[in-house]
């Protein structure tokens, strides 16, 4: 059968197609959404600086930089992955996620990235996905500028041999290599800098540690050493770093050591290992092993455990009413909560109901007298905990509350004491179960220099008094948090100074909960509900 010649045109067409790949998108300026604007499987070449925003998501395209600069902004803790090659005379700048948010950024695929040029993680997470040998990061590398910026191997031999590597800006920054293996050509330390080894084997080595100077008002922690299966080279030969930078060195609790940090040595085949015990220079709190031990007995609460298992009070069909401030609202610890009452092994089954009654931004007046909008779920409008706690038909109460009323609703401590106390009061006329709990932090320094310290203590101990003088179960949050953040906040320095994170910890922002703030606000609360009914 003869042929079409428009179907011979067609085929001609599509082995063309096939053979010529399609043109770059040249791009420059600013794109939010690249992949909307330029479809998701778009190449680029740069025409002029450009930044991709937040939405840029998944790329598998290539990026000529042609002399420019790539930014790439995700936004702070959106997930990015890039699994093309960076080709070409430029530079990039990446602004990730994952400090302190969950979602790093990853350079991935298996071309290498091949550009001329810095690149520079000022903030977040960074995944190195590569095979082992192909390169991630072709040249110089920078960590820090406006926060926290760490590089992560996921494979070995992410960063090329020539790679000068400096670490510097306000936050902790550094590489984790997972138990990888990594060599470069030199490290400089201008900040508060780590190196964790990972839980395998791993490996790095730096051929000069001696060219650029090191601030040596800095320090750099080691973690995960594992002394005789980890290899530490920093600087051969002449080139290996001095006794003042060798002095700003520590190793954070190596293995088959006593716990603690260390002084660095180096061995005579240049091996970076771990010395002599560090102690704190005049702590701000005691840091002995018996003041630890006694503060985690504070915090270290099964509520969950308790609350949801054989000897759990709840009853069948029983209705826990919380209410608070935005922490409430947000849904959190209570969610957990539920999850463990719905799970557990003594209250399965029970349909026992969570109300979240939190009120975003609210103090204790707007909880006793009720809000027009704001209420949980959304901005809905609530009554007064009392009318509510009526209809709700409630017969546990727990009201976490305070935050708000010290930071910038000026709420006298007059008018906090008598409107906890009428809150209480309505409680106990609706005759619920009463569980009141103190305010936590604004700020997580846990030597007492945050804004309003001295102000939350005083209406802690307001919130105490109430409790006392009307019967409820205290959950003292306030006393918990802070030692947990004594303990878990308080990372030893080799020159014996204590580094004091000012959130990140038991909070992403100062107030409202981390993952970890979530956990413990669940187990102390669901213990407090505990005792409470079994006090019944």
């Amino acid at each position: 059968m003869k042929r079409s010649n428009k179907s011979s045109f067609l085929a001609i067409s599509c082995v063309l197609l096939a053979a010529c790949p399609l043109r770059a998108a040249e791009v420059s300026g600013e794109h939010v959404d690249p992949n909307k604007d330029f479809g998701k499987d778009a190449s680029y070449k740069l025409a002029g600086d450009t930044t991709f925003g937040w939405l840029s998501g998944v790329q598998a395209g290539d990026f000529e930089l042609s002399g420019h600069a790539l930014v790439v902004d995700t936004g702070g803790g959106n997930r990015t992955v890039w699994s093309g090659s960076l080709s070409g005379t430029g530079s990039c700048e990446w602004r990730g996620g994952g400090v302190p948010q969950v979602a790093p950024s990853i350079l991935g695929g298996d071309k290498p990235n091949t550009f001329t040029g810095v690149f520079k993680l000022v903030r977040g997470v960074l995944d190195l996905d590569k095979p082992a040998g192909v390169d991630a990061i072709p040249g110089d590398l920078i960590l820090g500028a406006a926060d926290s910026a760490v590089v992560r191997l996921a494979k070995s031999n992410q960063i090329n041999d020539r790679c000068r590597v400096t670490l510097s800006g306000p936050g902790i920054n550094g590489l984790d290599l997972q138990g990888h293996s990594e060599t470069i050509a030199s490290l400089t330390v201008n900040s508060q800098a780590v190196i964790d080894m990972g839980g395998e084997p791993a490996s790095l080595s730096v051929e000069d540690c001696s060219s650029s100077p090191w601030d040596l008002t800095k320090t750099l922690t080691v973690f995960n050493f594992k002394p005789g299966k980890d290899n530490l080279v920093l600087g051969k030969g002449d080139k290996q770093l001095g006794k003042p930078q060798l002095a700003r060195i520590g190793f954070d609790k190596p293995a088959g050591m006593a716990a603690g940090l260390y002084t660095a040595k180096v061995t005579g085949s240049g091996q970076v290992v771990p010395d002599a015990l560090v102690n704190a220079v005049n702590p701000p709190f005691d840091v002995s092993p018996q003041a630890v031990a006694a503060r985690a007995r504070i915090y270290q609460v099964p509520g969950l455990a308790a609350l949801s298992g054989k000897a759990s009070p709840l009853k069948a069909g029983l209705t826990i009413d919380f209410f608070g401030d935005s922490i409430t609202w947000q849904n959190t610890y209570i969610d957990a909560i539920d999850k463990a009452v719905k799970a557990g092994e003594g209250t399965r089954g029970k349909a026992v109901k969570l109300v979240n009654r939190g009120i975003n931004g609210g103090g204790v007046l707007a909880l006793r007298d009720g809000s027009d909008k704001a209420a949980y779920p959304g901005d809905s409008a609530q009554k007064g905990l009392a009318a509510t706690i009526g209809a709700d038909k409630a017969d546990v109460v727990v009201v976490f509350i305070g935050i708000n009323d010290v930071w910038w609703r000026n709420t006298s401590p007059e008018e906090f004491e008598k409107g906890l106390g009428d809150l209480m009061a309505a409680a106990k006329a609706n005759k619920s179960v009463a569980v009141l709990a103190t305010m936590t932090v604004h700020g997580e320094l846990p030597d007492g220099k945050n804004p309003d310290d001295a102000k939350i203590e005083i209406y802690s101990q307001i919130t105490r008094k109430v409790a006392q003088a009307s019967g409820a179960t205290l959950v003292d949050l306030r006393r918990a948090y802070l030692a947990y953040l004594q303990n878990q906040n308080a990372q030893l320095r080799v020159d014996g100074t204590l580094y004091l994170k000012p959130a990140g910890v038991l909070t992403y922002d100062g107030v409202h909960p981390s993952a970890s703030g979530t956990e413990l606000l669940a187990n102390l609360i669901g213990d407090g509900i505990f005792r409470a009914l079994a006090a019944h």
